[in-house]
């Protein structure tokens, strides 16, 4: 298994960073312009339990790239740490998109 590296972490409750939709339509740009591999991760609820992450009920997005976890946490709020994870079983666990926005019905 490969020694963790020391990346940073946004964690905030369940829908904050991924409820309308930009955080998503953020990784798919971003791997676009640098690559599926980008060290840039988005993590479930269920996925931020598996890797151990604190507190629950909370999504999260891990990132090599402090300068973008700043970003984010301007755009969307939360709280951000350093976390030591395996770069690998996020390659594995977490390429995973963040969750489309629901689109509600507001003609009624």
């Amino acid at each position: 298994m490969a020694e963790p590296n020391a990346l940073y972490v946004l964690l905030a409750p369940a829908g904050q960073l991924s409820g309308n939709g930009q955080l998503r339509e953020t990784v798919i740009e971003r791997r676009r312009r640098k690559g599926e591999d980008v060290p840039f991760w988005y993590l479930s609820p269920e996925l931020v339990e598996e890797f151990k992450l604190p507190g629950k009920g909370v999504e999260a997005v891990v990132a090599e790239d402090l300068q973008a976890i700043n970003w984010l946490k301007l755009r969307f709020g939360g709280e951000s740490c350093t976390v030591p994870l395996d770069i690998n079983k996020l390659r594995e666990s977490a390429m995973g998109l963040p969750p489309a926005p629901i689109i509600r019905d507001i003609s009624g």
